[in-house]
C-alpha cells in the first residue's frame, strides 16, 4: 500500500471509532463528525467512514433535513468532485478547510483523467479566478506528496504537467461493474498475450531441437566418410568404386620383334567387359551376329601364340550383351 494512502487510513481511524461508539446516536453528533473528518488537513479517504452504520442512518426519513446532505456531502468528498458539490443542491456549506480539500481532492481526478491539463480547465473546473491561486493549490498538493508535477506557465496555453497521482480517491460503487469489466477484458488479453509467448517458446524449442539433430546425423556421417575413408587399403578405381585399378597393356609381346600389333590387348580374364569372345574357332549363337562384329587380333596375339603369318588369327566379337 503507498504511503500516503496508509497515512490517510491511519488518520481516519479516530472519526471511524467515534462514528461506532454509543455516544454517536444523533444525527446532529454524526454531522459534526463528518464536518471533522472532511476538514481535517491529513484524511483523504472516507468509504470506511462511510460505510459505519450510524452515517448510513442519515438516509433514514425520520433524519431531520438539515441533516440528511452531510450523507451526501462525504459522499462527494469520498469519490466526487468540486463540480459535483456546484450543482446538487441542499448540501451544507463549507468552511475554508474543505473548500481546500475539496479542490485538492477534485485536483487528483481530473489530473489522472485530462490531459493536457491546462490552467483554464483547472480554474473553471475547481472555480478558482487567478492564476496564482491555482499554482498555490498545486504547489500544496506536490508538498503534501498527493501528485508529482511540473508547473510550466510560460507554454502557451499554460498547463501543468502532471506525472504521478496517489490514490486517495474512493471507488464508486456504481462504478464496481465498470470496473470489473475492464479488468476482466484486460485479463482477457493478457491470458491472450501469454499463450502467444508460450506457443513462439515451443516453437523455438521446437525448432532447435531440429537443427541439433541436422548438425548430429551430419557429424555422424562426416565421421563415418572419414573412418571408410581411413580404412581403405587399396587404391580404388573411379570407374568402379570400391575395385582394384586394372592393369592394362599397350601390346602383347610376339616373336623377336618384341611388341607387335596396333591395338591395345588386355585378358579377357581381367574384368567383363560386355562383349562377346568369339575364340579361336568361331563359335558364337548366330542369333546375335547383327550385332557383332569381328576384330582382328593382330598377329601374334595372345590367343594363337606364336604360330606364324600363316596361322588362323582369333577374332573376338563386338556387341553388347543383352
Amino acid at each position: 500500500m503507498d504511503q500516503t494512502h496508509s497515512r490517510a487510513m491511519e488518520a481516519l481511524q479516530p472519526f471511524v471509532h467515534l462514528a461506532n461508539s454509543n455516544s454517536a446516536t444523533s444525527p446532529k453528533f454524526v454531522a459534526n463528525l463528518i464536518t471533522n473528518a472532511t476538514s481535517s488537513p491529513n484524511t483523504y479517504v472516507f468509504a470506511e467512514l462511510l460505510e459505519t452504520p450510524t452515517v448510513q442512518a442519515l438516509r433514514s426519513k425520520d433524519t431531520p433535513a438539515e441533516y440528511q446532505g452531510y450523507l451526501t456531502l462525504l459522499e462527494i468528498f469520498a469519490w466526487g468532485t468540486w463540480k459535483d458539490y456546484q450543482t446538487t443542491p441542499n448540501l451544507p456549506p463549507l468552511n475554508n478547510e474543505q473548500t481546500l480539500k475539496l479542490r485538492l481532492l477534485s485536483l487528483l481526478s481530473l489530473s489522472a483523467t485530462i490531459k493536457p491539463l491546462t490552467y483554464q480547465i483547472l480554474m473553471d473546473a475547481l472555480s478558482i479566478a487567478a492564476p496564482s491561486e491555482l499554482e498555490s493549490l498545486v504547489t500544496s498538493a506536490i508538498y503534501s506528496s498527493l501528485i508529482t508535477a511540473r508547473l510550466s506557465p510560460a507554454t502557451n496555453p499554460p498547463t501543468i504537467n502532471v506525472t504521478s497521482v496517489a490514490p486517495l480517491r474512493d471507488v464508486k460503487p456504481q462504478s464496481l461493474k465498470t470496473m470489473i469489466s475492464i479488468l476482466t477484458q484486460w485479463e482477457t488479453r493478457c491470458g491472450d498475450v501469454i499463450n502467444d509467448i508460450e506457443a513462439e517458446i515451443a516453437k523455438i524449442k521446437t525448432d532447435s531441437a531440429k537443427r541439433r539433430a541436422k548438425e548430429q546425423a551430419r557429424s555422424v556421417l562426416i565421421e563415418k566418410t572419414l573412418s571408410n575413408w581411413g580404412s581403405d587399403g587399396g587404391e580404388s578405381n573411379p570407374r568402379f568404386p570400391g575395385s582394384k585399378k586394372q592393369v592394362w597393356h599397350g601390346g602383347v609381346k610376339g616373336g623377336s620383334s618384341g611388341f607387335v600389333g596396333n591395338k591395345r590387348e588386355f585378358s579377357g580374364d581381367d574384368f567383363d567387359d560386355g562383349y562377346w569372345d568369339n575364340g579361336a574357332d568361331e563359335a558364337y549363337d548366330s542369333q546375335f551376329s547383327t550385332t557383332k562384329m569381328d576384330i582382328d587380333q593382330g598377329a601374334g596375339s595372345s590367343v594363337t601364340g606364336s604360330a606364324g603369318a600363316g596361322a588362323r588369327h582369333a577374332k573376338r566379337v563386338l556387341g553388347r550383351k543383352s
